[in-house]
């Protein structure tokens, strides 16, 4: 049974995002659309979605959110590919990298650790802490581009480009 729905449509009928769930908030973005969150709530037996909040100067198209404390952390199309952190709770900009960063990026985050895989097939490494983005490592772990997110299993990273399947060992 249908509970809610937002009309939320993006510049193209690619809509790639997985929408990242913060308490009550859904925060969500699209080609061409703000970073944007909806509270959903329940009142008298029916649902609700209402816009919560939304940042302009924040996309994603293709790169994955992932939530760390009270922070959204990934990359957006704007300005050839940037870096940045979100307030989940106002959608406020924390910070922003440098442009030009990587066309898209798979990102997976551990208890301490971003695994940010970047289109060309480089893994950076970099402590979770919102704010601000400082790699401790970076890989190269393919040779052509790689879309999907790698897996974490225990201290292994499997690692998909566009015809090959890495595992990495990790130390």
């Amino acid at each position: 049974q249908l509970l809610w729905r937002v009309p939320f449509e993006a510049r193209s009928i690619t809509n790639s995002i997985t929408p990242l769930v913060y308490g009550q908030t859904v925060i969500v973005s699209g080609q061409g659309k703000p970073l944007t969150a909806f509270k959903i709530s329940k009142q008298n037996d029916q649902w609700s979605a209402e816009m919560a909040w939304e940042n302009d100067q924040l996309q994603m198209s293709f790169s994955n959110p992932v939530l760390v404390r009270d922070a959204v952390f990934s990359m957006s199309p704007l300005n050839s590919g940037q870096f940045f952190w979100a307030d989940a709770k106002t959608g406020a900009t924390m910070w922003r990298s440098a442009p030009r960063q990587a066309g898209n990026a798979a990102i997976v985050r551990t208890t301490d650790f971003l695994f940010v895989l970047k289109d060309d097939g480089q893994l950076i490494v970099a402590r979770s802490a919102p704010g601000g983005f400082e790699p401790l490592k970076t890989y190269t772990v393919a040779d052509s581009a790689t879309w999907a997110a790698p897996a974490i299993s225990g201290n292994r990273l499997f690692v998909k480009d566009i015809s090959t399947l890495a595992l990495w060992t990790l130390n």
